[in-house]
Protein backbone atom coordinates (compact mmCIF):
# COMPACT_ATOMS: atom_id res chain seq x y z
CA UNK A 1 0.00 0.00 0.00
CA UNK A 2 1.94 2.97 -1.27
CA UNK A 3 -0.95 5.37 -1.02
CA UNK A 4 -1.04 8.06 1.64
CA UNK A 5 -3.06 7.50 4.77
CA UNK A 6 -4.89 10.33 6.52
CA UNK A 7 -6.04 10.43 10.14
CA UNK A 8 -9.53 11.74 10.82
CA UNK A 9 -12.17 11.64 13.52
CA UNK A 10 -14.96 11.38 10.93
CA UNK A 11 -15.89 8.40 8.83
CA UNK A 12 -18.84 8.42 6.43
CA UNK A 13 -21.73 6.05 6.93
CA UNK A 14 -21.02 4.50 3.54
CA UNK A 15 -17.95 2.91 5.17
CA UNK A 16 -19.89 0.88 7.75
CA UNK A 17 -19.18 -2.49 6.13
CA UNK A 18 -15.45 -1.75 5.81
CA UNK A 19 -15.27 -0.56 9.43
CA UNK A 20 -17.13 -3.65 10.66
CA UNK A 21 -14.69 -5.86 8.75
CA UNK A 22 -11.71 -3.98 10.17
CA UNK A 23 -12.93 -3.86 13.76
CA UNK A 24 -14.78 -7.15 14.23
CA UNK A 25 -13.45 -9.56 11.58
CA UNK A 26 -9.80 -8.55 11.35
CA UNK A 27 -7.49 -11.40 10.38
CA UNK A 28 -4.90 -10.11 12.88
CA UNK A 29 -7.09 -10.11 15.98
CA UNK A 30 -5.70 -13.47 17.15
CA UNK A 31 -2.38 -11.67 17.77
CA UNK A 32 -3.96 -9.49 20.45
CA UNK A 33 -6.65 -11.85 21.68
CA UNK A 34 -5.83 -11.54 25.41
CA UNK A 35 -5.65 -7.76 25.19
CA UNK A 36 -8.94 -7.57 23.32
CA UNK A 37 -10.62 -9.86 25.84
CA UNK A 38 -9.21 -7.82 28.73
CA UNK A 39 -10.46 -4.57 27.18
CA UNK A 40 -13.94 -5.97 26.60
CA UNK A 41 -14.12 -7.45 30.12
CA UNK A 42 -12.91 -4.20 31.71
CA UNK A 43 -14.55 -1.53 29.56
CA UNK A 44 -17.27 -3.18 27.46
CA UNK A 45 -17.98 -4.25 23.91
CA UNK A 46 -17.28 -1.80 21.07
CA UNK A 47 -20.28 -0.87 18.93
CA UNK A 48 -20.45 1.09 15.69
CA UNK A 49 -23.24 3.66 15.49
CA UNK A 50 -24.23 6.68 13.42
CA UNK A 51 -24.19 10.24 14.70
CA UNK A 52 -24.52 13.44 12.68
CA UNK A 53 -24.01 11.59 9.39
CA UNK A 54 -20.79 9.87 10.49
CA UNK A 55 -19.82 6.58 12.02
CA UNK A 56 -18.65 6.51 15.61
CA UNK A 57 -17.62 3.80 18.02
CA UNK A 58 -18.88 3.53 21.58
CA UNK A 59 -17.64 1.10 24.20
CA UNK A 60 -20.03 -0.22 26.80
CA UNK A 61 -21.67 2.65 28.67
CA UNK A 62 -18.49 4.74 28.94
CA UNK A 63 -18.99 8.46 28.33
CA UNK A 64 -16.55 10.46 26.21
CA UNK A 65 -15.18 7.68 24.02
CA UNK A 66 -13.29 9.10 21.04
CA UNK A 67 -12.20 7.50 17.78
CA UNK A 68 -9.59 8.22 15.17
CA UNK A 69 -9.66 6.55 11.79
CA UNK A 70 -6.80 5.98 9.37
CA UNK A 71 -8.27 6.23 5.88
CA UNK A 72 -6.91 5.54 2.42
CA UNK A 73 -7.05 8.09 -0.39
CA UNK A 74 -10.41 6.55 -1.38
CA UNK A 75 -11.76 7.10 2.14
CA UNK A 76 -11.76 3.44 3.21
CA UNK A 77 -10.71 2.76 6.79
CA UNK A 78 -7.35 0.99 7.14
CA UNK A 79 -7.03 1.54 10.87
CA UNK A 80 -8.93 2.75 13.92
CA UNK A 81 -8.12 3.79 17.47
CA UNK A 82 -10.73 3.99 20.22
CA UNK A 83 -9.74 5.83 23.39
CA UNK A 84 -11.13 7.64 26.40
CA UNK A 85 -9.87 10.00 29.05
CA UNK A 86 -9.53 8.03 32.28
CA UNK A 87 -8.95 9.87 35.52
CA UNK A 88 -7.63 13.35 34.88
CA UNK A 89 -4.13 12.62 33.69
CA UNK A 90 -4.37 9.83 31.11
CA UNK A 91 -5.92 8.59 27.91
CA UNK A 92 -6.65 4.87 27.74
CA UNK A 93 -6.55 3.28 24.28
CA UNK A 94 -9.36 0.73 24.47
CA UNK A 95 -9.01 -0.70 20.97
CA UNK A 96 -6.39 -0.26 18.26
CA UNK A 97 -6.75 -2.00 14.92
CA UNK A 98 -5.05 -1.87 11.53
CA UNK A 99 -5.81 -3.64 8.28
CA UNK A 100 -3.85 -6.84 7.66
CA UNK A 101 -1.22 -7.00 4.94
CA UNK A 102 -2.66 -6.92 1.46
CA UNK A 103 -2.30 -9.68 -1.10
CA UNK A 104 1.04 -8.27 -2.27
CA UNK A 105 2.44 -8.77 1.22
CA UNK A 106 3.28 -5.10 1.66
CA UNK A 107 3.63 -4.04 5.28
CA UNK A 108 0.91 -1.50 6.04
CA UNK A 109 0.47 -2.15 9.73
CA UNK A 110 3.42 -0.23 11.16
CA UNK A 111 2.99 3.12 9.34
CA UNK A 112 -0.76 3.13 10.02
CA UNK A 113 -0.26 2.19 13.66
CA UNK A 114 2.32 4.94 14.10
CA UNK A 115 0.04 7.53 12.49
CA UNK A 116 -2.83 6.53 14.79
CA UNK A 117 -0.63 6.71 17.88
CA UNK A 118 0.70 10.09 16.75
CA UNK A 119 -2.92 11.28 16.41
CA UNK A 120 -3.74 10.11 19.94
CA UNK A 121 -0.59 11.76 21.27
CA UNK A 122 -1.55 15.04 19.59
CA UNK A 123 -5.03 14.85 21.13
CA UNK A 124 -3.48 14.16 24.54
CA UNK A 125 -1.13 17.13 24.24
CA UNK A 126 -4.07 19.40 23.41
CA UNK A 127 -6.00 18.16 26.46
CA UNK A 128 -5.12 19.98 29.67
CA UNK A 129 -3.81 17.70 32.39
CA UNK A 130 -3.26 14.58 30.27
CA UNK A 131 0.33 13.37 30.53
CA UNK A 132 0.03 9.61 29.87
CA UNK A 133 -1.37 7.25 27.28
CA UNK A 134 -2.13 3.71 28.39
CA UNK A 135 -2.50 0.86 25.91
CA UNK A 136 -4.89 -1.77 27.23
CA UNK A 137 -3.57 -4.38 24.77
CA UNK A 138 0.06 -4.10 25.87
CA UNK A 139 -0.26 -5.58 29.36
CA UNK A 140 2.07 -4.04 31.91
CA UNK A 141 5.10 -3.04 29.83
CA UNK A 142 5.49 0.76 29.93
CA UNK A 143 6.76 2.58 26.85
CA UNK A 144 7.86 6.18 26.61
CA UNK A 145 6.74 8.86 24.18
CA UNK A 146 8.73 11.96 23.28
CA UNK A 147 8.69 14.87 25.69
CA UNK A 148 6.78 14.69 28.92
CA UNK A 149 4.19 12.30 27.51
CA UNK A 150 4.38 8.70 28.75
CA UNK A 151 2.89 5.67 27.05
CA UNK A 152 1.97 2.85 29.40
CA UNK A 153 0.49 -0.54 28.91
Amino acid sequence: MNEPVAITSKLGTDQRSALEQLLFFNANQHRQRRGIEHSIKTYGVPEIYEQDGNLRIRVGDIEGVQSLFAVSREGSPVGAAVFVRAAHERFVVLHLVVAPRDATGEETNTPVLLKLMHGIRNAARRTRGVDRIELVYKGHNPMRLHGSMRLEG
